[in-house]
């Protein structure tokens, strides 16, 4: 599944919004879409800083001058940027109900802008966004999750993952945000064949820009080889792959939940 999370939260498994392209695409720069939020430059910081803390964009981000997408671009960082982050503000919600902006200039230069929800700290360890040498390491041809801890496997699941129109994208990832317990919303209309209602969710680990997510589904009872596609399930009958997400049994969720700590590396294979 992929779509909006509501709450302090609009979710998913998973949603190319336009907010989201206008936040994070290279060509925005001022107008906000699908947000009636209009920040005007905080006043106070909160964890403000003189000695900054370190940490690492997860994908494209976009530098402005505010907190918010109206508010001047002025260059974009590309994945696994090490930023110094000086003041921690609440701004303008872009997705997954993240508030939050990270300032990377000093409180006494012009200010820098981030958005929260895509930067991961890096720990004094100097172990990057995976100090802990955890990851997470997920087959689609195999539909299958392992785990590791240092190099050791430490655990592993059946899987299912995006259906072919909608499949789980390919790639490097990190986990940026937990949400336990949430509900997703979808991010398409009533009358799109990809359209559900609003969904409970036990465990949801954010791992994407869009809302991909590793999560339960107490919808499914069939996991594994061949049900990204359609299969039959024998409680809940004929059913495809995903909207994108990555789903697991209950146990597995919750597991992989308490394990995974923010920043938790996610490798999603073909």
């Amino acid at each position: 599944m992929r779509g909006n999370v509501k709450r302090f939260y609009f979710l998913g498994l998973f949603a190319p919004l336009m907010a989201l392209l206008l936040a994070f695409s290279p060509l925005s720069s001022h107008s906000s879409y699908a947000s009636s939020y209009h920040p005007s430059v905080p006043s106070y910081y909160a964890n403000a800083s003189s000695s900054p803390w370190r940490g690492t964009t997860t994908g494209w981000a976009n530098v402005r001058t505010g907190p918010g997408t109206r508010y001047a671009l002025v260059t974009t960082y590309a994945p696994n940027t090490t930023v110094a982050v000086y003041a921690t503000v609440t701004g303008q919600v872009i997705w997954g109900g993240i508030s939050t902006w990270d300032r990377i200039s000093s409180l006494s230069s012009s200010p820098l802008y981030i958005y929260g929800g895509l930067v991961v700290p890096i720990t004094s360890g100097g172990g990057g966004v995976n100090p802990t040498g955890k990851e997470i390491l997920i087959s689609l041809s195999y539909q299958w999750m392992h785990v590791y801890q240092n190099g050791v496997e430490v655990y592993n699941s059946p899987i299912t993952s995006g259906r072919p129109a909608l499949p789980s994208p390919t790639g490097t990832y990190h986990v940026f945000a937990k949400f336990s317990p949430t509900t997703f919303y979808s991010p398409w209309p009533p009358g799109s064949p990809y359209w559900y209602p609003p969904t409970h969710i036990n465990y949801a680990l954010e791992w994407h820009v869009g809302g991909y997510f590793l999560h339960d589904s107490w919808w499914r009872t069939v996991y594994g080889p061949g049900t990204n596609i359609w299969h039959y399930d024998p409680v809940y009958g004929w059913q495809t792959g995903t909207h994108g997400c990555v789903t697991m049994p209950l146990m597995a969720a919750a597991w992989l939940y308490n394990w995974a700590p923010i920043g938790t590396l996610v490798q999603v294979n073909p």
